[in-house]
């Protein structure tokens, strides 16, 4: 994963995990694994 996607992911999981009107239940590794799933589809 590049540097770039890499902060994406991070920038993407702090917002969501900050996210107050509902819970999210959220792990890292899953949502990289979802970026990196929407990358590789195009």
């Amino acid at each position: 994963m590049t540097p770039k996607s890499e902060q994406l992911v991070d920038l993407i999981f702090k917002k969501l995990k900050n996210y107050e009107n509902k819970k999210i239940f959220l792990e890292r590794e899953s949502l990289n694994k979802f970026v990196l799933s929407l990358f590789k589809g195009n």
